[in-house]
């Protein structure tokens, strides 16, 4: 009895059947039996304890974890690793860590050290090793020739298709009778990789009509001529697993063979092994696979994910290996107390993660410092009853209330907070709050938008209020300027099936979006967080920090709960959660279909005992001696258990349900044809109002081209006070809708114009009161037509671009609908961007004109990318890309005008066209290309053809790991490239009025577009000519002016008419290392505020502003510290740097011929940043090996280059311009990706 208590109780403990409810009914059931059984040291706690293996003795076994190494290790891989390391470890034994390496095609050596890596994180220490499966190679081969000598294998060479259909036929192949010479004859061709032997493969003679298919001669050996990575070409044939796994397993003294539950069906055949070949055979135990929920385990599937760009990589948080785990927040003895739990069940079923989760919160809890965050919607709230001196005060709290230990942080007690938009969404004005950690506040004032959504408040502090008595206990963070800028990331599932079989396409099922990221502001003291660090937002949830520069990036960490925290991004962004009583439904189907039972109605507990108590009385009462005490066959106890099962039938055969599931199906009938009722009687409401307004109002039927220029429609931006009277309709957005009472006000939007329209309730010109009501129910954003008279403005309306109309509705038609709730509000996201000295004066000027609330938010720039088609709606956004695509305009414009032709140069090249760094590779056909990095090596053989001046605007690539303002994997060139008759100057020249025109053109010819851009991002406009006061006051050189005076000022410009300023690399590196000795006395903060150089301390200090070498190129520190010298010392944000060092420069630019350490290049930045990247090119061919080989570069892959020279060359020069980086820096933004479409960087592939 014990026995078989005890084996039911680990059986109720492990498989998850009973959960929490195991603990209870083990201990009560060990109770009521007087068994000495102790909770703490239940099956539950310690479940190896009570697992039965067998042949097992103390100290003598031995286990193995046999990897392969072909990818990264996984859940399934650890709970293996720990099932075997622990079972080794209870019985005081050994454990072997074995790579199993028999595929080259599949082994690399990285992923070997990856996997050591990975197992020594999971706290999993071998006894031996790691060994290898090669290094038996050679006994491997013995064993394989014994048995052809025992005619127990033999060599086939059936065809592959043929060869299966014999097997799932079970008939032998015609190979199976050769006889022992022969097949030892095809053995030594396999082993010489012979085109004979490389037609065959050995198979182990065992059965050919076993209903086990696993035993009909499996193939033991295959050739292969892939390089192995440890025995290189020694070996031309190599082990299949089935062979190899025994065979190493008895030599190297494993005692307990354990495998997942789905290596069952060879069992046999690795005990056919083992006697065949006369080996021990170890003792074979499975347990079950395991399985995952919205998980796939197969490393094909995986890989998959990685090689698509799903995930960033193998580490990515959203995949099952242990190093995506980790990085997600996993703690290792989580790992470990969950494959306890699970141990050697053989029970196969889908494992939630939520275990896993509840293991970990329980360890980190207690351990997870505590911090304060609000995410990038906050609101800003003016705090009245506190002024601290300064307006801050500061104070020390616990990192931890419950752990003291780790001790206290600095928190900042402000008159301005931030509060979490979800939190204020619960409150109302006069309610009592308390703010965590502080004491109650009374909300005095909430001001929303027009969608409700709080956007500023004002509250009063109420210290003495008694927190217990209010209902919300908020977190808040100061307004400071030392809160730190994080991004929280939260991840979704990657596949939204919670299980799935090996036939599923996994395109069928994978999760839409499952990366959700809000930007926010956290408290000063969480910059003491390091990368690796787990922490605690307050009302947030576990969090662990992935990154900490240039921005602090934290990963959500789930704690096991199914509800969503209001706060998260997930609620905010995602799908709805999975419910506890949706999975309940889908376990009870599953049970169901198990049992055949599908639709079956579950026994009320109070039924099934009452069935019980009537079929006990019913019993035969039998003596002591009658045979019911005997033990049943298994047969009888199925067939009992079966009946006793079985649910109550009624009269028609159906399963009987009770009175109380009765009661309850009949009371949501009811709930449910009340609400049908309800929606159809609103639904008829609806539909009579539509009818009675449907002659001018309502949704319009689909586009689909029924018509063709049946309307004629006028455009926003055409609309003016000379149409007044006019009756016009209009195709826009709705951009804000206001409906109250019998008066309307719609402003419509197509982008960048806008105008308002009014509409009033007149039932004499067809617009009744459901009229108004309908339009009231639209959203914004919806695409409509408007019917209306437009009529002058009484006063200008300044929220419009439309100031001097408005338009009166007659008609207004829904086109397409947008959502009631958007990523987010394009108010926000077109709200003018201020620094901290206008927010400043802003709030100040708010306060004195009795203005309530702080200024409203804005939206972060990844929000945008997220969703960049509502993004790009904003005026200033459309106003980016007309400058932009002016730039190209003009750019076109002046090189046609100047003898250039376009040419369009390929994209994808056989190598790297930039020295071989960061570029992109892909797969061409049978080898690989790589996306051009420029079309540098093409211009240039392009001139090589007498185009003489040819000019390019096309997509480049570069794969640099860049995550700053300014860069891009993928930009927009702006190239030229032209021949010249003596010196680089008659490229420059064209360069410098090439920029002369792009700047003028915008300044002048397309203004409004710039003031567009100005409204929401203030910029001071370009300043690229050196004032000619300047010229004659420093004395600077003027090129094409013949002067018999010296200069007296290291600048100089080519003429009086463009006057760019040119300077020398060697004085810009001189002016920069004169400053850098000025700015040393400063302060680490001075350094910062004054000169926007960030350093964490004197170190760091020290070196930044050491002297910059002569001949080493600028940092992009000291080239924006150059910019602000030239501006101050010359006046100007555009300049040029001539004549580069060498050793900063591409192998084919021209030496200069003075001091060939110094070439004939140059480069243009604006507001100190590069824009441009230009030269005079080295159009011989010996100089250009010569250079490469000095500099160590191989020009083998592009021969062709060098050889366009050696036909007759012209001298030549040219530039390549980054049109994203002009865009940006002429319009002072402050982040590239502004002035890309769809951008392209390290992280975002996507949209």
């Amino acid at each position: 009895v014990h026995g078989t208590l005890s084996e039911c109780l680990f059986f109720f403990a492990i498989s998850g059947v009973f959960r929490s409810f195991g603990v209870r009914f083990c201990a009560s059931m060990a109770s009521n039996l007087k068994l000495e059984l102790c909770v703490a040291n239940s099956p539950l706690l310690s479940p190896f304890h009570t697992v039965p293996v067998k042949n097992a003795t103390q100290g003598a076994v031995v286990t193995r974890f046999p990897p392969e190494a072909s990818g990264y290790i996984h859940i399934g891989h650890a709970k293996a690793a720990l099932v075997n390391f622990l079972l080794a470890k209870q019985y005081g034994g050994k454990m072997i860590f074995r790579f199993d390496d028999t595929n080259p095609d599949k082994e690399k050596t990285d992923f070997e050290e990856a996997i050591l890596e990975d197992t020594k994180r999971l706290n999993v220490v071998w006894d031996i090793g790691p060994t290898y499966t090669s290094d038996h190679f050679p006994q491997l081969l013995e064993l394989a020739t014994k048995l052809i000598t025992l005619d127990k294998a033999y060599c086939d060479n059936t065809p592959k298709e043929e060869m299966q259909k014999c097997r799932f036929d079970g008939i032998p192949t015609p190979c199976r009778s050769n006889s022992v010479e022969d097949n030892m004859k095809n053995w030594l061709e396999m082993q010489s990789g012979s085109d004979q032997g490389l037609s065959f493969c050995l198979r182990a003679k065992l059965s050919v009509d076993n209903p086990n298919k696993c035993l009909r001669d499996p193939v033991i050996y295959r050739c292969n001529l892939t390089p192995h990575p440890r025995t290189k070409d020694k070996y031309k044939v190599y082990p299949t697993y089935d062979f190899a796994c025994p065979v190493v397993d008895s030599i190297e003294g494993v005692t307990h063979a354990l495998r997942t539950s789905e290596y069952n069906d060879r069992n046999d055949q690795y005990k056919w092994m083992c006697k065949a070949l006369g080996l021990r055979l170890p003792t074979l135990d499975d347990f079950s696979r395991l399985n995952m929920e919205y998980t796939v385990m197969s490393k094909r599937k995986l890989t998959q994910f990685v090689e698509t760009g799903r995930v960033t990589g193998w580490d990515d948080p959203r995949m099952p290996t242990v190093r995506g785990m980790l990085r997600k927040g996993v703690h290792v003895e989580a790992l470990t107390e969950f494959v306890k739990v699970t141990g050697m069940s053989k029970v196969s079923n889908v494992m939630e993660w939520e275990k896993i989760w509840n293991f970990n919160k329980k360890i980190i809890d207690p351990v997870a410092p505590r911090y304060t965050a609000v995410d990038e919607f906050r609101v800003p709230v003016a705090l009245a009853g506190f002024a601290p001196p300064g307006g801050v005060r500061r104070e020390e709290r616990a990192l931890h209330k419950k752990n003291p230990a780790l001790g206290v942080r600095s928190v900042a007690f402000g008159c301005r907070l931030f509060l979490e938009q979800a939190d204020c969404m619960l409150l109302s004005e006069g309610e009592e709050v308390t703010l965590m950690d502080w004491g109650n506040a009374i909300v005095n004032t909430i001001t929303r938008d027009t969608t409700g959504t709080p956007v500023s408040m004002t509250m009063v502090l109420h210290l003495e209020g008694d927190v217990k008595t209010t209902k919300q206990k908020l977190t808040w963070l100061a307004d400071v300027p030392e809160n730190v800028p994080v991004e929280l990331y939260e991840f979704e599932h990657l596949i939204s099936a919670r299980d799935i079989s090996k036939d599923v396409e996994i395109d069928t099922v994978l999760t839409d979006r499952t990366e959700y990221k809000l930007c926010g502001l956290a408290e000063e003291a969480i910059r003491a967080v390091k990368k690796g660090d787990i922490i605690q937002l307050q009302r947030r949830g576990f969090f662990i920090c992935d990154q900490v520069e240039p921005t602090l990036r934290l990963f959500s960490i789930p704690d096991g709960h199914l509800k969503r925290n209001h706060l998260s991004a997930l609620h905010r962004w995602g799908p709805p959660p999975v419910t506890l009583e949706a999975r309940k439904a889908e376990a009870e189907k599953r049970e169901a279909a198990t049992h055949g039972q599908e639709g079956a109605k579950k026994e009320s507990k109070k039924e099934k005992k009452e069935k019980d108590k009537k079929q006990k009385g019913a019993a035969p009462k039998e003596s002591a001696n009658t045979e019911a005490v005997a033990a049943p066959e298994p047969e009888q106890k199925t067939a009992v258990k079966e009946k006793s099962e079985a649910p109550e039938i009624g009269e028609e055969g159906e399963p009987k349900e009770s009175k109380n599931a009765a009661k309850k199906r009949e009371k949501e009938e009811a709930k449910r044809q009340a609400a049908a009722e309800r929606e159809a009687q609103a639904a008829a409401k609806a539909a009579e109002a539509l009818k009675k307004i449907q002659d001018n109002f309502g949704p319009m039927p689909l586009v689909q081209s029924q018509t063709f220029r049946s309307r004629v429609y006028t455009k926003v931006g055409d609309l003016n006070a000379t149409m007044a009277g006019q009756t016009v309709l209009v195709r826009a957005r709705i951009a804000t809708l206001r409906v109250k009472g019998k008066l309307g006000f719609v402003v419509l939007r197509l982008t960048p114009y806008t105008v308002q329209c009014v509409i009033s309730e007149n039932e004499a010109e067809g617009i009744p009161k459901e009229a108004l009501k309908w339009v009231s129910t639209l959203h914004t954003e919806s695409v409509v037509d408007v019917t209306g008279r437009i009529a002058p403005s009484p006063e200008p309306i300044r929220e419009c671009t439309q100031t001097d109309v408005e338009l009166h509705i007659t008609g207004l038609r829904l086109v397409t609908s947008a959502p009631t709730e958007l990523p987010f509000q394009l108010e926000d996201a077109a709200r003018r961007e201020v620094s901290e000295a206008e927010r400043a004066e802003l709030e100040a000027r708010a306060k004195a004109e009795g203005k309530k609330g702080a200024l409203a938010i804005t939206v972060g720039i990844d929000n945008r990318l997220n969703c960049r088609w509502l993004d790009l709606r904003t005026k200033a956004n459309h106003a980016i890309f007309n400058v932009q695509h002016r730039v190209s305009f003009l750019f076109r414009e002046y090189l046609e005008n100047n003898g250039f032709m376009e040419i369009h140069s390929p994209k994808m090249i056989g190598t790297a066209s930039e020295g071989g760094a960061n570029v992109f590779q892909l797969k061409y056909f049978e080898g690989t290309a790589c996306l051009a990095q420029s079309p540098q090596l093409y211009k240039q053989m392009a001139l090589m053809c007498d185009f003489h001046r040819v000019y390019e605007i096309a997509p480049v690539f570069r794969a640099e790991n860049s995550n700053t303002h300014r860069h891009l994997t993928e930009f927009m060139g702006l190239d030229m490239e032209m021949c010249i008759y003596e010196h680089y100057y008659e490229v420059l020249d064209v360069a410098e009025e090439l920029f002369h025109h792009i700047f003028h053109g915008l300044s002048t010819r397309f203004r409004p577009m710039l003031e567009m851009v100005r409204e929401q991002y203030p910029f001071e406009d370009l300043v690229w000519q050196v004032p000619e006061a300047k010229i004659d006051e420093y004395g600077m050189e003027v090129i094409e002016e013949a002067s018999t005076t010296p200069p007296r000022d290291a600048g100089k410009v080519r003429n009086r008419t463009v006057r760019s300023l040119r300077l020398d690399f060697v004085t810009g590196a001189q002016m920069v290392n004169a400053k850098l000795a000025e700015l040393r006395p400063l302060s680490v903060e001075d350094l910062w505020s004054q000169y926007g150089i960030k350093v964490k301390n004197d170190a760091e200090k020290e070196k930044a502003l050491a002297d910059m070498g002569l001949k080493d190129d600028l940092s992009t520190q000291n080239e924006k510290l150059l910019g602000r010298l030239i501006k101050e010392k010359y006046g100007v944000d555009f300049f040029i740097l001539d004549k580069y060092p060498s050793s900063v420069r591409p192998f084919y630019t021209m030496p200069h011929p003075e001091d060939p350490e110094y070439t004939n290049s140059y480069d243009m930045f604006i507001r100190g940043e590069e824009i441009v990247s230009g030269a005079q090119r080295i159009h011989d061919a010996e100089l250009l090996l010569k250079r490469a080989a000095m500099l160590g570069i191989d020009l083998t892959p592009i021969s062709d280059y060098v050889n366009s020279f050696r036909l007759g060359a012209f001298p030549h020069g040219g530039m390549g311009v980054g049109m994203e980086r002009v865009v940006m820096l002429f319009l002072g933004l402050h982040n590239i990706r502004y002035c890309s479409l769809f951008p392209r960087d390290p992280t975002r592939c996507t949209p």
